[in-house]
């Protein structure tokens, strides 16, 4: 029996150890569901978190993006303005000089691979533009400006390349050109040109004057053949303005020649190859010569003496005037100087031509007047001479000038009246003591005398206005003989003497002369 009670003890102990490992077990199976679920809502809400996590996320990328596109937009935007400011004009929105080159340059090697296509440039200046600009102001200039840009746009095709070089030169290349096209196109701009233009209630005018190359395979780059019709331009402005003119060789040599003119006319200023010749003028009721006109003179190099109509044009063009100037003023105060230490031309006065510049150009003025100044020689000797051009734009401007030169004591006398249309406000507005009638005009007395009481009504006037009388171009006794018949007071011309430079003695010098 006791193994069998030994044995239900070990069963019930088995039993108990079973019932104890199944209550762990079930112990841990409950935890396990326990974590099981903590895990599973660690999960949901981990999940829960990860797509907020993703949607923000999300959102930040799209926002991101978003600013991005949106400033490589306006990155974009910015570049295509700076290019469009790179590359046209700011006041008509025209292309510029930039971007008309670069397609002139197509064009150039587009003709080199197709030699039968035509194009052709027109070059565009207007006439008036500077005036109606000084007078109205620059706002109204713009003005006159964005109506021409919109004129031109009118007459050219939508193929065409309308630009604006600056101030009012405007260029048109002519694409795909056909016989005539050019011609064409010019007219239609110079007729819309012309008509009269409504700029804040003034009412205004203005031609264009252009020069037209045509393509020709010798052009390299574009500086070429806006240089030719550039070149052209300026032949038409010389015939008249307000028309067009083709380029051809022959400009271009004359183009180099001016070129080749205008620096040998600096190195003249350099190496002083300026002298002066003197044309005696005299009393035409004494013979008695009371003064002289300083003549300018170019002792060029290889072309030997040259007048001013030779080069003068050139000078006053580019401004070398003003430098050439200065010289004659220097050197006829030097010969003033030495004339006061000689009996016979101590009371002479020398008369010398200026350029209307000194007039129009205040600080140009001030600059002649400190010279004049500067020198040693008595002011009423010097007399100072314009012709009708200085004062033909700027009258009340000229006029300042002109009293202002008279306040410092030189005379002023006004060249050539009489050789166009010539005012009569000069006679008695303005303040000269002499008034010097042209040489055309006294040439006609040779064959005719119906000019004769013209010349003695001057006369009776310049008692009353307090101008006398010199007669250019003297060159018989008998046009002399007239002359003085009906009052006129002085004269100058070859019958009296030619011009050749000055040689006088001094008593306290030596011969001296003029150079």
């Amino acid at each position: 029996m006791e193994p069998r009670i030994e044995n239900q003890k070990c069963v019930t102990l088995a039993n108990s150890k079973v019932q104890i490992l199944l209550q762990d077990l079930n112990l841990v199976t409950e935890q396990l569901k326990k974590e099981k679920a903590y895990s599973e809502a660690l999960k949901q809400e981990y999940l829960v978190e990860l797509e907020a996590l993703v949607a923000e996320r999300t959102q930040e990328l799209h926002t991101a993006n978003l600013n991005l596109r949106m400033q490589m937009a306006e990155r974009r935007k910015a570049e295509e303005q700076l290019y469009f400011e790179a590359h046209h004009d700011a006041l008509t929105k025209l292309p510029n000089r930039a971007m008309f080159s670069d397609r002139l340059s197509y064009a150039i090697r587009h003709l080199k691979r197709h030699p039968n296509q035509r194009f052709a440039v027109l070059f565009i200046d207007l006439d008036r533009f500077k005036m109606i600009n000084d007078t109205l102001g620059h706002h109204a200039g713009d003005l006159f400006l964005v109506e021409i840009a919109n004129r031109l746009r009118s007459c050219v095709r939508d193929n065409d390349v309308l630009a604006r070089l600056g101030g009012d030169e405007f260029v048109i290349l002519l694409d795909s050109l056909k016989s005539d096209d050019a011609e064409e196109v010019a007219s239609r701009i110079i007729s819309s040109i012309e008509k009269p233009y409504v700029i804040e209630s003034n009412t205004l005018y203005s031609n264009a004057s252009i020069g037209i190359a045509l393509c020709n395979q010798h052009y390299k780059n574009a500086d070429e053949i806006l240089r030719d019709a550039d070149a052209a331009m300026y032949q038409a402005k010389s015939l008249g303005r307000g028309r067009y003119v083709f380029f051809d060789d022959s400009m271009r040599e004359k183009l180099i020649a001016t070129m080749t003119l205008e620096q040998e006319l600096r190195i003249a200023i350099e190496k002083e190859q300026f002298e002066l010749h003197y044309q005696k003028i005299s009393d035409l009721s004494s013979s008695k010569i009371i003064g002289f006109e300083a003549l300018l003179r170019w002792k060029h190099p290889s072309k030997g003496l040259l007048t001013p109509s030779e080069f003068l044009y050139l000078a006053e063009e580019t401004g070398i005037i003003l430098m050439i100037e200065t010289w004659v003023v220097q050197e006829v105060a030097r010969q003033l100087q030495i004339l006061q230490n000689v009996a016979e031309y101590e009371h002479t006065f020398i008369a010398i031509n200026l350029s209307g510049r000194h007039l129009k150009q205040v600080n140009q003025l001030n600059k002649l007047i400190t010279l004049i100044k500067e020198q040693a020689f008595e002011p009423h000797r010097l007399i100072l001479e314009f012709n009708e051009s200085a004062f033909s734009q700027h009258e009340e401007l000229s006029l300042k000038g002109l009293r202002k030169l008279k306040s410092i004591g030189v005379k002023l006398a006004l060249d050539d009246y009489a050789s166009g249309v010539s005012s009569f406000s000069f006679l008695h507005s303005y303040p000269f003591e002499f008034i010097k009638l042209d040489r055309g005009f006294i040439g006609t007395l040779k064959n005719s005398d119906k000019n004769l009481p013209l010349v003695k009504a001057l006369h009776d006037l310049g008692e009353q206005y307090g101008y006398r009388l010199v007669a250019e171009g003297i060159e018989t006794e008998d046009v002399r003989q007239k002359l003085h018949s009906v009052g006129c007071d002085f004269g100058q011309g070859y019958h009296i003497s030619k011009p050749e430079k000055l040689e006088v003695r001094s008593p306290t010098s030596q011969d001296k002369s003029c150079a």
